[in-house]
């Protein structure tokens, strides 16, 4: 177990994918739960139909946000699983950090994926 709860959850639905609390981090915006689920659903119903020698291989590494986008890193990789990320973090560009409507890259010292509301929200601060 690790010190932080919501990955511990995590790791509770989705074993074969956190074997281990990633070396580089697990930050996941509130906004994103529902299509990082989704991702990961899918990567644990791939990673348990593949053969034991590689199974043990594939893993997650690091989830993140970089320049607005879902960052999901894995140790290893198939085509189907590339594909599956691709797309997730393709979408995270669409979709509201902070409530998971539908939002935009925004820019500034630091770009966020926000809906109008959360955009406005921040402009006030």
């Amino acid at each position: 177990m690790s010190n932080n709860p919501k990955f511990n959850d995590w790791q509770k639905k989705f074993p074969n994918l956190f074997k281990e609390y990633p070396r580089s981090g697990f930050y996941l915006s509130k906004g994103w739960e529902v299509l990082v689920g989704t991702l990961c659903n899918i990567l644990e119903s791939t990673i348990v139909t593949l053969p034991q020698e590689l199974r043990d291989e594939v893993y997650c590494v690091q989830v993140k946000e970089k320049f607005g986008g879902l960052r999901f890193y894995m140790n290893k990789e198939t085509p189907y699983i590339s594909g599956a990320i691709d797309m997730a973090e393709n979408m995270s560009y669409r979709i509201c950090e902070t409530c998971g409507k539908a939002g935009e890259r925004r820019g500034g010292s630091y770009i966020q994926v926000l809906c109008n509301k959360h955009f406005k929200d921040k402009e006030k601060k």
